[in-house]
């Protein structure tokens, strides 16, 4: 049997059909890491975007418990005069306002009034809900969330989505503290709320 010239052309060389097969697995592995790691990391370079604290003061600190450093932070910017009103959401039921932060002990009787601590929500939409009963009350049309870096993509998406769209709503941003596996935790906690951001998207979409 004789092959024509063009059929030899257009025949592939057995080893370059292999190659083809076995890169076909690898790109479909490639793209799935990608996915992985790029989804969760998007919603943390969007909050980038997020305002930090105002220039003036706002009307009212809502600090969202359950992480390092947040309510020492809250407080600090409201005894800086950040805001009037300051907020401790998630704290516990019938805990005492000096137990959780002891230097308020030494403010006066006025201030302290203003300081107020919530026990009752218990995960980030609850206390999305829980500010938007004080923003109704106190009437307040700027706020500040404060809250741990890795946490604001999922707590600005609630508190966005349930505040009053008019309610102007500053972000700050609480840092973990340094110290061993500090790199590990700051790379597992934001990889791992990336993911929950987008769970509460498709939540907060039917809400």
């Amino acid at each position: 049997m004789f092959f024509t010239t063009d059929a030899m052309k257009t025949q592939p060389p057995p080893i370059f059909d292999r190659r083809r097969r076995r890169k076909g697995p690898r790109r479909l592995v490639i793209s799935l890491l990608v996915l992985l790691f790029l989804l969760p990391a998007i919603p943390h370079l969007l909050t980038l975007r997020n305002p930090g604290p105002p220039t003036r003061p706002a009307d009212a600190i809502f600090v969202l418990t359950g992480g390092e450093g947040r309510i020492p932070e809250g407080y600090r910017a409201w005894s800086g005069g950040a805001a009037r009103e300051l907020y401790i959401l998630g704290a516990g039921r019938r805990v005492h306002v000096t137990r959780i932060v002891p230097e308020a002990s030494g403010v006066s009787a006025e201030a302290l009034s203003r300081v107020h601590v919530e026990g009752w929500s218990g995960n980030t939409l609850e206390n999305a809900f829980s500010a938007k009963s004080a923003v109704g009350e106190g009437k307040y049309s700027s706020v500040i969330l404060v809250t741990s870096d890795y946490h604001v993509p999922r707590a600005y998406l609630a508190f966005r989505k349930v505040l009053p769209p008019d309610v102007s709503l500053f972000v700050i941003r609480v840092r973990p503290e340094a110290g061993p596996g500090a790199s590990w935790r700051w790379a597992r906690r934001h990889f791992l709320e990336g993911w929950k951001y987008w769970g509460y998207r498709i939540l907060l979409r039917w809400e």
